[in-house]
């Protein structure tokens, strides 16, 4: 049954009402393929069912999801976290290994089995060790009719941002937890992707009103987004729908979702098609490469007949740019905000090096250490009392 998508409808009573939720039913197997997403270098990915990039998954709000996960990786474990959504009363569907769920070893699979009672933009990664950088990521996007109405849009997009790295994750993380980087840097990017690609041309229409998906599901670099000679709206932030706020500049970090409402312009009113412009948070970087490009620029296409435009010069001057602030979004439900505290607590990160040459992040003053014995086992095995 592997690369085969089962449908069903199952019927419900919600409220009192006659309400129809589908089942959505994957079968997907990890697998490794070899793929070159920037053009510059080939490398083994990870796949589902022989195919990269992943699909992205859409769905309903008040869905049911049963996605079975197959590791076909005869060397590694994997595992799959549906980044954002919060798995009430199920959080052993959450994905991270050794705290919900054990590991997946080669040649077995596990049931990933929840309803969506959350909508907007997500994304599924990988939640064993840093392997969603060798490509085990995608979006999740869970829609809502009633809410999407509300912002009078015509069409929707989704897109993906990333950086990339051309090592393999376990040699990512050896380069970063070793006494031969004392200060903890971060390994450096190879090049940003967008849709899992560079150079990336979508087509759009005149005069129509689009709402578009984006997510940095990439590993450490937050982006900056615009869309140079155009001004959108914020309607969406992680999940929670906002009201529409005027912008010409975004900031991702990694993980962020955002939604945004772009117009089109009348063709009447258009001499050229138009610039996707991301960038990399320059001060991120510990050291920059001579050869590294900061800038990833992709295409809107109106017309393919119609001259690609020159990118602005103020995209070379990082300085400048002023993003819109997300603290002054607000809402759509309106919900007020949590009263003051009766109590705050005080988190102190520092970053300190315990004598093996490593670099490790404090939480006053504690360092993480992996038990000997995981998470979810002790959970299991610990006596009732302590449970």
């Amino acid at each position: 049954m592997i690369g085969v998508l089962l449908w069903c409808v199952v019927w419900r009573c919600t409220l009192g009402a006659e309400a129809a939720a589908t089942t959505h039913e994957f079968y997907y197997k990890v697998q490794y393929v070899l793929a070159n997403p920037d053009g510059v270098y080939e490398k083994q990915v990870i796949s589902f069912n022989g195919t990269w990039p992943l699909p992205t998954i859409e769905v309903n709000k008040g869905d049911r999801v049963k996605l079975h996960l197959i590791n076909g990786l005869e060397d590694a474990t994997t595992s799959l976290h549906f980044h954002g959504l919060f798995m009430k009363g199920v959080g052993y569907m959450d994905g991270p290994v050794g705290v919900t769920q054990c590991p997946i070893s080669p040649g077995d699979s596990m049931l990933y089995d929840f309803e969506v009672d959350q909508s907007g933009t997500y994304w599924y990664h990988s939640h064993s060790g840093s392997q969603y950088s060798d490509g085990l990521r995608g979006l999740f996007i869970i829609h809502d009719e009633e809410q999407e109405a509300k912002y009078a849009f015509d069409k929707q997009l989704s897109w993906s941002i990333s950086d990339w790295y051309h090592l393999p994750s376990a040699e990512l993380v050896k380069k970063q937890l070793t006494r031969y980087n004392p200060t903890g840097a971060e390994p450096i990017p190879q090049n940003l992707i967008f849709n899992d690609s560079r150079n990336v041309t979508i087509n759009i229409d005149y005069d129509t009103k689009y709402l578009i998906r984006i997510a940095n599901i990439g590993i450490m670099v937050s982006q900056f987004f615009s869309i140079p000679g155009y001004e959108f709206e914020i309607v969406e932030v992680d999940g929670v729908y906002t009201e529409p706020k005027k912008a010409k500049m975004a900031y991702l970090t990694v993980g962020q979702r955002m939604s945004i409402l772009l117009k089109t312009r009348p063709k009447s009113d258009v001499d050229s098609n138009i610039i996707i412009f991301t960038s990399m948070d320059r001060p991120m970087l510990d050291t920059i490469p001579v050869d590294l490009e900061l800038n990833s620029i992709n295409y809107l296409v109106y017309d393919k007949a119609l001259p690609m435009p020159k990118p602005p010069s103020w995209i070379n001057d990082q300085d400048s740019f002023k993003p819109f602030n997300d603290l002054e979004l607000v809402p759509s439900s309106h919900t007020p905000l949590l009263p003051e505290p009766d109590h705050r607590i005080n988190l102190l990160l520092h970053m300190e090096n315990l004598g093996d040459g490593v670099n490790y992040a404090f939480f006053n003053n504690y360092t993480y250490v992996a038990p000997k014995v995981p998470t979810l086992l002790t959970a299991l095995s610990a006596p009732a009392s302590l449970v």
